[in-house]
């Protein structure tokens, strides 16, 4: 069975779930914060696994207050506090998937910083932090205190996560509509006004945010690290395929791995199983069929729109005589794409 984030009242979580004992031992009086915070109505995103807490993440906005009881003090400003984050150990695809939750409620509703405390001795936890972005910024106690900027760049495709830069180029990946759904599985399809902010409430977090795809076109091997991916879900020929062929989602390009880079299928299972949707057994197949390639990349948002083959012909001025199996963009049509697709200017770094 799929595990995804619930968003549920702190009242309908058991409290007693030894998930929370090494939060009660971290934290004089978490009991009583949590009860209280319960009575206020708060929510938070929890996922289970067999019916027990995996994951746990409480968030709170925090705009234009001055935060003085770090040090040093965080300036006014629309900031988002992650109260409370827990992962259960050695859980990194897990951790990536709450990472998502937080940076999308971050750009649904604008704000300009997240921040955390930890205390060090959670290093796995930390490392994930820096490793998209947050940066050491002082201390809370005996905690640590860490920020994401979510208005500035670094110039680094990991660092600025999920936000991604026009000044890069950008191309058209067709994806089969039965490895689309498993890939990309909060990519709303029946819903052209669904909203961004319930897009990510009710599906988004389903997501982690390293991908793998499997292509056995050589054409994707141009491709660099950088390069923008505008994922296109084929026609499932319920319908004309221009209304049925769509772009879902934006991603972002790590690297193209050709299936020589892998000396054995038992190396390429390491590095490529614990980031794609397919099973050990479909990845051994592939690995014994012609080469191939693999696309590592970040999946930076889905869109809330539908841009569709049809508008894409007809309005971003693409040729339809073509096959859209991995086509280069001109930058006029992926800004099109992000426009037709209500992306939100926070994601676009300036």
């Amino acid at each position: 069975m799929k595990t995804q984030f619930q968003y549920k009242l702190l009242k309908e979580i058991d409290l007693d779930d030894h998930f929370f004992d090494s939060l009660r031992q971290d934290y004089d009086g978490f009991d009583a914060w949590y009860r209280r915070k319960a009575d206020e109505g708060r929510q938070a995103f929890v996922l289970y696994r067999d019916q027990r807490l995996q994951a746990f993440i409480f968030i709170k906005s925090e705009i234009n207050q001055l935060i003085d009881d770090v040090e040093p003090p965080i300036a006014p400003c629309r900031l988002l506090k992650v109260g409370t984050l827990k992962i259960e150990a050695h859980q990194t695809k897990l951790g990536e998937r709450a990472l998502k939750i937080i940076f999308d409620q971050a750009l649904s509703y604008r704000f300009e910083k997240i921040y955390l405390t930890t205390f060090p001795k959670h290093k796995q936890l930390i490392q994930l932090l820096e490793a998209y972005g947050f940066q050491m910024y002082g201390r809370k106690n005996d905690e640590v205190v860490l920020i994401k900027m979510m208005n500035s760049s670094r110039g680094d495709i990991k660092l600025d996560y999920p936000r991604f830069s026009l000044d890069r180029r950008a191309f058209l990946l067709s994806v089969k509509p039965e490895y689309h759904t498993r890939l990309f599985p909060d990519s709303i399809l029946n819903n052209e006004q669904a909203h961004s902010k319930e897009l990510i409430q009710d599906c988004s977090h389903t997501n982690s945010i390293r991908k793998v795809y499997i292509s056995w076109n050589k054409e994707v091997t141009t491709l660099k690290r950088g390069d923008l991916l505008a994922i296109y879900r084929m026609s499932d020929l319920q319908a004309p395929a221009h209304y049925r062929s769509v772009v879902t989602s934006i991603c972002t390009v790590t690297s193209v791995l050709e299936k020589s880079h892998w000396h054995s299928c038992e190396d390429f299972l390491k590095d490529v199983y614990p980031y794609s949707v397919f099973s050990k057994e479909e990845l051994t197949h592939f690995f014994g069929r012609q080469n191939f390639y693999v696309i590592h990349m970040l999946y930076n948002c889905a869109l809330p729109g539908r841009v569709t083959r049809k508008s894409l012909i007809e309005e971003a001025g693409m040729d339809g005589q073509l096959r859209w199996g991995f086509l280069p963009l001109a930058n006029e049509q992926f800004k099109y794409i992000l426009s037709k697709g209500n992306v939100s200017k926070g994601f676009i770094i300036d």
